[in-house]
């Protein structure tokens, strides 16, 4: 078992958000490639249908993936820096195990409540018990792509990682396309299936050329020695259900005024493509967070770096999303999802907030202190619905895209308060000061964008725009003196890769 020196230079932090590199540019052009034309075929009613449907087997997994894949990352790292060989190929056979256990669970699960799920989930009148009896094949995928997905982060394979997104995302293209296009309405829960199914084989075919695929279904020595992964993973399955119906609590409540679709238009446009940034928080971050977890120092010094560029990266993203947002949400969607223009905006600071709170908010997942995360999702949860509720009822969706923004402030002070004083963890003067002028500039674009004329709106955004960009590649390439060279190189990777 090869290992590496741990690099924490921000070279090598950069270096793993995937922001610059032609991989995950490939991937984003796919993914909104493929939204349009879903958007085109489905309309904003089908998209709501289609986020439903992915709400319930997030939901139907939670329940029975017993927090395997996540604590999966954290042993396996453990291991790679600590454990031997055999130790590893034993600890690959018993979670491989219990995700076959999952997913059977998880589907079998998923088929008996299809007819409490549909009434629960969609208005009355509307009748999909047969098409979410049939989503239970998806569901059954999620366990199995999920851990051998923890298998490859937690082995540092970060460059088959961010292959294997672009080889998901062009599959996901070729099969949800036709589907669409010949069923419309009725082809989504097959998209999901054949999907689901084609994503976890493409994890099984890079993972088992590591390790290869054993089982042991019915050994009881196998089964006890996940048990105790059950036991701490508890509070990660409980946070997770928490945080799928929490979703489901929304789309619930939408559903009756028809807005779902446009409510997950406008979250997605906010999470998915502007978080890319937080690729390698979950690629790379959190094993490096958990192999220095009992190093009080290094991990201060590796949650701040994060924070820094996390910060650095999205704050420009986020102001170039602001201003070009109603080309985005053509480029995307049609017409028809406009009105989300504004929600987007408002939800802005959802994002900015995120790039400073979930370094930190991993940090309970790297000591193993399950109980306090879950606690702290409740909570997080509970508010979030609270926001979001009253939100809408007073704004509509602009209203929801405050409440965003609102709750993730919320949960940014929560946990930076919790986490400093059980963890001693603080903020240098030097992240700190590094986050208020980005904070500042993307608050002038918002504000443009929503009060001013289209003139002094692009003025006033372009400016902000400008002092973002500068800001943020003085300050990286102060830490990193090769970033020009870097860039460069970057740059010219993906140009090859697009030829």
């Amino acid at each position: 078992m090869e290992k590496r020196e741990p690099d924490d230079s921000y070279r090598h932090v950069l270096k793993y958000t995937g922001v610059f590199g032609g991989v995950q540019g490939l991937k984003i052009f796919v993914t909104l490639l493929r939204n349009k034309l879903a958007s085109s075929l489905l309309g904003k009613v089908g998209m709501g249908v289609n986020g439903i449907f992915l709400n319930i087997g997030e939901i139907m997994n939670s329940w029975t993936n017993f927090g395997i894949p996540f604590y999966a990352v954290q042993r396996i790292s453990e291991i790679y820096e600590e454990g031997t060989e055999d130790d590893l190929r034993r600890f690959v056979g018993v979670i491989r195990t219990w995700s076959v256990w999952s997913a059977l669970l998880g589907g079998m699960l998923c088929f008996f409540l299809a007819s409490w799920l549909n009434g629960h989930y969609f208005p009355a009148g509307e009748q999909h018990t047969l098409e979410i009896m049939l989503l239970s094949v998806f569901v059954a995928s999620m366990p199995i792509e999920a851990v051998e997905c923890s298998l490859l982060k937690g082995l540092r394979q970060l460059r088959t990682v961010a292959f294997i997104e672009v080889m998901a995302a062009l599959s996901t293209f070729a099969l949800t396309i036709p589907l669409y296009f010949f069923f419309g309405l009725k082809g989504i829960v097959a998209s999901l299936v054949l999907c689901g199914w084609a994503v976890a084989i493409i994890h099984l075919i890079f993972s088992t050329r590591l390790y290869s695929y054993r089982v042991k279904l019915f050994s009881r020595t196998t089964l006890r020695e996940g048990w105790p992964l059950i036991r701490i993973g508890l509070p990660y399955v409980l946070a997770a259900v928490a945080g799928a119906m929490t979703t489901g609590e929304v789309f619930s409540y939408l559903s009756d005024t028809g807005q779902v679709g446009l409510y997950r238009a406008g979250y997605g446009l906010m999470v998915t493509y502007a978080g890319m940034v937080f690729v390698a928080v979950e690629a790379d971050y959190f094993p490096r967070l958990s192999s220095v977890n009992h190093d009080q120092k290094r991990m201060n010094h590796t949650i701040n770096q994060q924070i820094d560029v996390c910060v650095l990266l999205m704050a420009p993203i986020l102001i170039v999303l602001v201003l070009a947002m109603p080309w985005i949400i053509r480029l995307l969607w049609t017409n028809e999802f406009l009105p989300v223009g504004t929600m987007a905006i408002c939800a802005v600071f959802y994002m900015f907030f995120k790039a400073v709170a979930t370094p930190i908010g991993y940090t309970s997942l790297a000591k193993g202190d399950s109980w306090l995360y879950l606690i702290m999702e409740c909570i997080y949860d509970v508010m979030f619905v609270l926001m979001l509720r009253y939100g809408y009822a007073r704004m509509g969706l602009t209203g929801a895209g405050i409440a965003l923004s609102v709750a993730a402030l919320f949960d940014l002070i929560m946990i930076g308060t919790v986490y400093g004083l059980r963890y001693h963890l603080y903020m240098r003067r030097r992240t700190l000061f590094l986050i208020l002028p980005q904070a500042v500039l993307l608050a002038a674009a918002v504000a443009a964008c929503l009060w001013l004329s289209p003139v002094y709106k692009y003025l006033v955004g372009s400016l902000a725009l400008l002092l973002s960009l500068v800001f943020s590649l003085r300050l990286l390439s102060n830490e990193m003196s090769s970033l020009p060279t870097f860039l460069s190189s970057r740059l010219s990777r993906f140009l090859k890769s697009s030829k």
